[in-house]
């Protein structure tokens, strides 16, 4: 059985529930500071590009190809970052290596993005 969290986000009345590697990887993206940047918990994105609503959409890239945001896209992104740069005026994302971050801890975050839509 899997497990579900509920959490209610700052200022939301709406609570969303995440499943135990959704929770951890909303954790993992706080503590890291992506969020931050990338908004998520009814944070708006501020520096990057916005995750939220992202999963399975089209995202266009700086070389005029587009790519899936989906799992392959994501952990792409966090391990080689100009490889599929977005269009925009982004700051440059830190890469964020094996030994920075883990496979497992990707796959937690990769999870929390699919369920954040």
């Amino acid at each position: 059985m899997t497990a579900v969290v509920a959490f209610v986000a700052c200022g939301s009345d709406s609570a969303a529930e995440l499943s135990a590697p959704g929770e951890r990887g909303r954790q993992l993206s706080t503590d890291l500071g992506c969020a931050g940047c990338h908004g998520g918990d009814d944070r708006e994105a501020t520096i990057g590009p916005d995750w939220t609503g992202s999963w399975g959409t089209e995202v266009e890239l700086d070389d005029g190809s587009t790519a899936t945001f989906d799992a392959l896209y994501v952990e792409r992104s966090v391990r080689s970052p100009d490889a599929q740069r977005r269009t925009g005026d982004w700051i440059r994302m830190p890469e964020y290596r094996a030994d920075q971050l883990t496979d497992d801890e990707l796959a937690d975050i990769v999870v929390y993005l699919e369920e954040l839509g």
